[in-house]
């Protein structure tokens, strides 16, 4: 592109020839006109030769200044404009670098996806959102399915459900196409006609220009079958339970039915054996020896400790089959109501007992008046021999729960054989050494773990004993003198 100052070495040339040619005419006409000496002409041309120099060189000073100054500000515009194609020529730079990146990495990202594609275990497939033709699928769907690539290709996903399943998928399709991404467990058809339950998981994509979606595909029919078994087998287990509910029911109304026949008509026979010995003791004693008076008491003895095993055999039987009524309890004051009862039957004895103050639990208040009555009649009895006694009951802090606890110093047992302690029927010391039936360490356990609880015990031979329990749930005792 020509720029606007190369003219203007010709424009200088023809403004000076111009001005000389004007200056050289209008001047010597100037002279002739006025001057008529020839010497006085002659020097005047010198002078008219000096000022038109200086005139001229004035006159190419002004011109040629211009020049420069236009020049210079082109130059000026000229860098400016460099600077800025400059500018834009590293941005362009920039962002074709930028470009490349991005380029690179779409190129990295498509052939990360699809390897990931094409190598995942799991069956994967791309379909066409309008026409729900398969556009792609990767091995693991033509080796689970059964199908081969073409046949893939040339299939819908239509062709992979069941018939009855169709209508479902036109709506899923729907609710996917309205962007909305669905995950869910549905059947599908193998080429062998088998059918398989499988859990999708799908998002949409867009590939080759046209909206599609990329679906995930994981067989869970294994799962699904367990599934089934299980809701089948809880199915059995209810029907099972219900009729061993039922057994039971039964078998409490025959435990209640035989508790009746044990209450009456086992009492029965037994009042009349005691009577009876009695009777013939008052009214025969002078014509009995010593040994036969020996017998009938044995018989008596022994028709009085029948009956008492009777009462503690009924009452392990309600503990297991009177509904619990929890509510806040004070133990304190059932051991202490306990401990004056059993002082007053044997005022004779002084016995020391310790009564914590205060203390509380939540459930069956009648319940738990049964466990303290066999607790601290047990240690009553078992002190009967001490020439001090000493009982105590009270609560510690356990690691879940309070645990409460009742101590003697009495005879104590060998705790070789704690095994036998809370069983029916398990006694460590022989009748003739302490009475009792054996039922009521065993009826203590039974309300203790109805209650959630566990009781346990510890002793050593002639050191006493102390049995613990918890209640199997998390209350803090209440220091309340006023319990």
């Amino acid at each position: 592109m020509k720029q606007p100052y190369h003219g203007a070495p010709y424009r200088i040339a023809a403004y000076y020839a111009l001005f000389a040619g004007l200056w050289i005419l209008l001047s010597d006409w100037f002279l002739g006109l006025f001057v008529r000496d020839h010497d006085l002409m002659i020097r005047l041309a010198t002078v008219k030769g000096w000022l038109f120099v200086a005139v001229t060189a004035l006159l190419l000073y002004v011109v040629i200044s211009r020049f420069v100054e236009e020049v210079m500000r082109r130059e000026e515009l000229l860098q400016a404009r460099n600077e800025e194609l400059s500018m834009v020529e590293e941005e362009l730079r920039q962002q074709l670098d930028e470009s490349e990146r991005s380029q690179h990495e779409l190129r990295e990202s498509e052939e990360n996806y699809r390897i990931l594609f094409s190598s995942n275990p799991h069956p994967m497939w791309i379909y066409d959102l309008e026409t729900l033709s398969i556009l792609e699928v990767n091995d693991a769907a033509v080796a689970h399915y059964g199908y081969s690539r073409d046949e893939f290709l040339s299939m819908t996903i239509k062709d992979i459900r069941p018939r009855e399943d169709v209508d479902k998928l036109t709506e899923n399709v729907a609710q996917v196409t309205s962007g909305i991404d669905r995950a869910g467990v549905w059947r599908h058809r193998k080429k062998d006609g088998s059918i398989i339950h499988v859990e999708i998981t799908s998002h949409t994509i867009n590939f080759a220009g046209r909206r599609a979606e990329v679906v995930l595909s994981s067989d869970v029919t294994d799962r699904i079958r367990a599934e089934e078994e299980i809701l089948r087998f809880n199915a059995d287990l209810e029907r099972r339970v219900e009729e061993r509910t039922a057994e039971l029911e039964r078998a409490n109304r025959e435990m209640e039915s035989f508790s009746y026949s044990v209450s009456h008509d086992l009492r029965a026979p037994l009042r009349h054996i005691d009577g009876f010995s009695r009777m013939l003791l008052e009214d025969y004693a002078g014509q009995l020896d010593s040994q036969g008076k020996s017998y009938l008491n044995r018989i008596c003895a022994g028709a009085n400790r029948m009956g008492q095993l009777i009462d503690d055999l009924l009452q392990l039987a309600s503990v297991s089959r009177n509904e619990l009524h929890r509510r806040p309890v004070s133990l304190s004051n059932i051991a202490r109501a306990i401990v004056t009862e059993l002082m007053q039957t044997a005022p004779e004895r002084e016995v020391a007992c310790a009564i914590a103050p205060g203390v509380r639990a939540v459930g069956d208040p009648a319940l738990l008046q049964v466990v303290l009555q066999n607790l601290l009649g047990n240690a009553w009895k078992y002190t009967g021999k001490e020439p001090s006694p000493v009982i105590e009951f009270g609560v510690a802090e356990g690691e879940n729960a309070p645990v409460f606890f009742v101590r003697d110093n009495g005879v104590g047992f060998d705790m070789a054989h704690v095994g036998k302690l809370f069983h029916p029927f398990q006694r460590l010391h022989g009748v003739d050494e302490f009475e009792g039936t054996g039922i009521g360490l065993a009826t203590v356990r039974r309300v203790v773990e109805r209650h959630g609880g566990r009781v346990w015990a510890e002793s050593r031979t002639g050191e006493g004993a102390t049995f613990y329990f918890t209640l199997g749930e998390l209350h803090s005792p209440a220091n309340d003198d006023k319990g």
